[in-house]
């Protein structure tokens, strides 16, 4: 039997090996994607420690949208209702609600989630303005069923999105549908887990011009490898990794950590890092002459706390998005029926 050292290294390379693999991945057509907002429907802690728990099984609800195999419901639960709210500088009003229960041996969930982007000023070819607001509004359900064995736990999620970006003459709500896919393995004494997860696999039902034909564009096609690690010498530390490799991005790898102040108290960081950006800084701490540029995902920062009692939890999480993007902050209210 492989001991942990060889699990973890083995794990770690095949984060690694998928960021060769040309045949599948195009990164030179980035853009093609359509509904990118399907991944900002993050919980506060999944914020907090930069989507990298995908492989962690958790009551955070939301963590079906890292991975639908890592959904669990605290023991002498049988369901739970969850909402959690964000503002700053990308979203005016940005949320989910979702609702978590068991039958037999099996979870399921549904959930909403909207986001708002406010009133926004309409502009000609010259840039003057028109006269013209817009309302632009993103939308997205989800139902997602899991099974969790000793070792294995498998999870799968439909989504259906919806997107109205105008109101003028020819244009209409955009649809879309998705399907998400994730196979989980932890270790006996918990102490390690790795994950594998396929997000957004789907595209266009109807684009946003009535005009005769459908475009139908992809959605982001994103597959992740992640992991986990608790450390013998210091249990209360949950160590988190996760590489995502999009069809039509850059590969990134997120690294995040829960530390349990006490039962209840957690406190959480994470960040996020293109791998040709950490190739580059790799680079340039052996001061090497040549360099590769910037990738469009530069750096992403965030933390958070959090609360959990018997019947309810509290979140909080605060990112500093790359490249001059802005500021989030979340906030979420578990409450266990």
């Amino acid at each position: 039997m492989m001991s942990n050292r060889k699990v973890l290294v083995l794990a770690l390379w095949g984060m690694l090996f998928p960021t060769f693999a040309f045949a599948y991945f195009s990164q030179g057509d980035q853009g093609e994607e359509i509904f990118s907002f399907l991944s900002t429907f993050d919980s506060p802690r999944n914020a907090s420690i930069e989507k990298s728990g995908a492989a962690y099984p958790s009551t955070d609800p939301t963590i079906v949208q890292l991975n639908p195999a890592a959904l669990r419901i605290p023991d002498g639960t049988k369901r739970i209702a969850e909402i959690h709210w964000q503002t700053g500088d990308m979203a005016e009003n940005q949320g989910s609600i979702s609702y978590t229960s068991s039958y037999r041996n099996f979870l399921y969930q549904i959930s909403y989630n909207w986001l708002d982007y406010g009133t926004i000023k309409g502009y000609d070819e010259i840039g003057n303005e028109t006269g013209t607001e817009y309302n632009p509004l993103s939308q997205l359900a989800t139902a997602t069923v899991a099974f969790a064995m000793t070792h294995i736990n498998v999870g799968a999620t439909i989504k259906f999105a919806s997107e109205k970006l105008a109101e003028e003459s020819g244009d209409r709500t955009a649809l879309g549908a998705a399907f998400d896919w994730g196979v989980s393995w932890q270790s006996t004494s918990k102490i390690f887990g790795v994950a594998l997860v396929g997000r957004d696999f789907g595209a266009l039902l109807r684009d946003y011009v009535d005009d005769g034909y459908n475009d139908n564009f992809p959605m982001s096609q994103t597959f992740a490898l992640s992991f986990y690690y608790r450390p013998v010498i210091l249990p209360r530390l949950t160590i988190m990794g996760e590489s995502t490799f999009p069809r039509f991005a850059e590969p990134k790898f997120a690294l995040g950590g829960e530390y349990a102040l006490s039962q209840s108290f957690f406190v959480r960081a994470g960040f996020t890092r293109a791998w040709l950006d950490l190739t580059r800084d790799i680079k340039q701490l052996i001061s090497a002459s040549s360099r590769p540029d910037e990738a469009q995902t530069a750096r992403m920062l965030s933390a958070g706390l959090g609360y959990n009692a018997k019947m309810f939890s509290i979140d909080y999480s605060f990112s500093y998005l790359a490249q001059g993007l802005g500021t989030e902050h979340r906030f979420g209210l578990r409450i266990g029926l």
